[in-house]
């Protein structure tokens, strides 16, 4: 047999067993990082994403104004114009928020939570927006509790995700939750005219029965449970009023995203009394026109005793972009 026949059919096993173990190794990380059991459906969806980025990508220039550039005018050279604008649209559904909350007879409290990290360029906007919902609480005589204090008495790392994201921790949520149950004690008497009248709807704005693990990225999954009523509580089902309920509305500091249920302020909260029954209704990126609309819409008619709404610095941002 020539030399090089040789040398070829010597190395074919290598070879083989090379793409063998490539394959096996392949599968091991598939299985590990993907989302799916399955390889194909893994793959069309990882198509189907990459298909909406070409989308989002070829429609950029189509968009009124970026995130950037509206917090720019917002924020680091406020524009007086622009920035008032926000202001008076944002009091605009803020005011519409307390009429509807007087008239479904639950009490209304404002909870403000730090979302920047100290020494970064947005942290700027911090004073000012906290300023303006102390202001604008005042004016319709809500209750603000600002939470800054507590949590800014811990490194912004060991309260947050960071490096990976700047959502609250465990640890976070875990101050969040300690500080509103001392502030709820003054309102432990607190409880609505108003009824319950079916427990069989959707009233919150996720998908209903959900078990399942998220992935918004795949570097940090977590678990999302929601109830039959489309709200993100370990709870199948809200009876009609037993215990003093507390509906929570907000963006993703209320929602927890990153964590699993257990871990958001919410969920802990009512761990800590039992005699309290916390409704998470948060979802990631809404501000007060989707609070609004979920509350006038739907939330109110599980009939809270108690509506926390809570606020970040972004909120008057959100507006900004929504015009």
């Amino acid at each position: 047999m020539p030399l090089f026949r040789r040398l070829v059919w010597s190395l074919l096993p290598l070879l083989l067993l090379t793409v063998v173990a490539e394959v096996a190794l392949r599968c091991v990380y598939y299985q590990r990082r993907a989302r799916n059991s399955l390889a194909l459906l893994e793959g069309w969806q990882t198509l189907q994403s990459r298909l909406l980025a070409q989308r989002v990508q070829a429609r950029r220039g189509e968009i009124r104004i970026t995130y950037d550039e509206a917090w720019d005018q917002l924020f680091r050279s406020p524009d007086p114009t622009v920035l008032d604008r926000a202001k008076a649209r944002y009091s605009q559904y803020f005011a519409s928020f307390v009429a509807a909350a007087k008239d479904a007879d639950t009490r209304l409290l404002v909870v403000y939570l730090p979302s920047t990290e100290p020494g970064t360029e947005k942290h700027v906007s911090e004073a000012a927006n906290r300023r303006f919902y102390r202001e604008l609480t005042s004016q319709h005589n809500v209750p603000f509790h600002d939470l800054t204090e507590p949590l800014r008495q811990h490194e912004w790392r060991d309260i947050t995700l960071l490096p990976q994201d700047g959502h609250l921790s465990r640890f976070g949520n875990r101050i969040v939750a300690r500080e509103l149950n001392q502030i709820l004690q003054q309102y432990a008497e607190t409880r609505t005219s108003a009824r319950m009248l079916r427990e069989d709807q959707v009233y919150g704005d996720l998908k209903p029965n959900l078990d399942e693990v998220a992935m918004p990225d795949r570097y940090q999954p977590y678990r999302l449970i929601t109830n039959r009523q489309g709200f993100r509580n370990i709870n199948s089902l809200l009876l009609k009023n037993t215990r003093q309920r507390i509906l929570a509305i907000g963006d993703s500091f209320t929602y927890g995203l990153h964590i699993d249920n257990h871990e958001t302020w919410p969920a802990i909260l009512e761990l800590q009394n039992p005699e309290r029954e916390i409704v998470n209704a948060g979802i990631p990126g809404h501000t007060i026109t989707h609070e609004l609309d979920l509350f006038v819409n739907r939330a109110r008619l599980i009939a809270p005793d108690i509506t926390i709404l809570q606020v970040l610095d972004n909120d008057l941002l959100g507006v900004h972009l929504n015009e």
